[in-house]
């Protein structure tokens, strides 16, 4: 029995890792899709919206769900929806049809991480649920981040079509170990999940104060990953700080590995040492601490002692991120009842992606662009100090417009440290 779990656990693991392919994918290949489908900026945009926006709807109904019905037929048929999202995808030129495409994935693909999550807690021991989950995000992030960093240039050599119809293919196949490997039903008491309806078991969660610590840890920490190190971080370095193009890409390329080692660390000390509190306190202030470190601190980017340093402080910072699964460990800690967990798990997540989509984002690249504007003599206070650290009164210009707006992220992550500071310190024995 021990074996399967493990089976269950890697198969739906590969299903979680080819979703996150997909996300990597069209990012990697939007202006392709935008040139080929004849689409303009509006149009491509709405295509990355709609999956976005879909997708965060669907993991909140998986988390229900998942207790309501066949893992096997959940999961399975997800991924097989998922696959059917990519070959449309792929083989359409309608913008009408790419849309729809779109729906079909994201509908498909959000209920990956609420079954990974869900995997690990029904399949191995409870002290073993915060390294399981860390470390299933962790081979993602690495997957990933390997595809991007050593097959960008063998992905660009092929059509978009292609790829995502070998996306449809993976998919499939994931549906098809899915189907074969999980359980027919859940493992979860059934008629006890029967009792209380998706209202009633929403209200629970959001009456729990552990709920919104772990909402806020896990948000403001995986915000700050979304809203910089996939936005603002490249142009950042290149623009403020006179960083070469080639250089600045491969201290964000830092972030993803600081996740992996950042995630399975975490995982592991809080499982080993049931200090899931303290994990999670010192895990958000290494990210906030190489945060102010990154935003106000410029490194001598024609100088290999100072690049050197800006690579350590990176990798820093994606260590310090990786904690941010300890938000799941909590929401365990504080539910007692193993039905609601699941739900509990996929609202953090839908509110954490909404949360960066829909107003971390849009606010970070507002007053980066409405900063510009700003006379410099408004921060004569603050350039006077760092007159060492920037080069000269353009490079100083940009860094404000930037540092302006970035410097929310700072405020975010100090939200997320305060909110570690008062998480379950042990295991709850009594009902929740």
């Amino acid at each position: 029995m021990k074996s399967l779990n493990y089976i269950r656990w890697i198969c739906t693991e590969f299903f979680f890792t080819v979703s996150i392919f997909s996300a990597v994918l069209f990012g990697a290949y939007a202006a392709q899709i935008q040139n080929i489908n004849h689409l303009d900026t509006t149009q491509l945009t709405i295509l990355s919206g709609t999956f976005f926006a879909v997708f965060a709807f669907s993991q909140l109904i998986s988390g229900f769900l998942i207790n309501k019905f066949s893992t096997k037929i959940l999961l399975g048929g997800s991924a097989l929806l998922a696959g059917a999202g990519a070959l449309l995808f792929s083989h359409t030129d309608s913008f009408l049809l790419l849309i729809i495409a779109r729906v079909i994935l994201g509908l498909g693909l959000g209920c990956t991480f609420v079954g990974v999550l869900y995997i690990v807690q029904s399949g191995f021991p409870e002290e073993k649920f915060a390294f399981f989950s860390s470390l299933s995000q962790s081979i993602a992030n690495i997957a990933a981040g390997s595809m991007t960093l050593f097959g960008s240039k063998l992905l660009s050599q092929f059509a978009y079509s292609l790829v995502f119809t070998v996306l449809g293919g993976l998919l499939t196949i994931s549906s098809l170990l899915l189907i074969i490997v999980l359980p027919g039903k859940p493992k979860l008491d059934h008629n006890q999940v029967q009792e209380t309806s998706f209202i009633t078991n929403i209200k629970s969660i959001l009456s729990k104060k552990g709920f919104w610590l772990a909402t806020v840890y896990f948000s403001g920490i995986f915000g700050t990953i979304l809203t910089f190190a996939d936005l603002f971080d490249v142009k950042y370095q290149v623009a403020a700080f006179d960083m070469p193009q080639y250089k600045a890409i491969t201290l964000s390329g830092m972030i993803p590995l600081g996740l992996a080692i950042g995630g399975v660390t975490a995982g592991f000390i809080s499982s080993k040492f049931k200090t899931n509190k303290l994990t999670a306190i010192v895990f958000s202030f290494i990210t906030l601490a190489n945060m102010l470190v990154l935003l106000y601190v410029k490194f001598p980017a024609n100088a290999n002692y100072g690049f050197n340093d800006a690579l350590i402080f990176h990798v820093l910072f994606g260590v310090g991120c990786g904690g941010a699964m300890l938000a799941f460990q909590e929401l365990q800690m504080t539910f007692s009842d193993a039905s609601i967990r699941p739900l509990a798990n996929s609202m953090v997540l839908t509110i954490a992606y909404l949360f960066s989509g829909m107003f971390l984002q849009p606010l970070v690249g507002k007053l980066v662009g409405n900063n510009a504007v700003v006379p410099h003599n408004v921060y004569s206070v603050i350039s006077g100090s760092r007159n060492g650290w920037i080069n000269n009164g353009v490079v100083a210009n940009v860094w404000h417009d930037y540092a302006h707006g970035l410097s929310v992220l700072t405020a975010i992550l100090c939200l997320s440290f305060i909110a570690s500071l008062f998480f379950t310190a042990q295991k709850k024995t009594n009902n929740s």
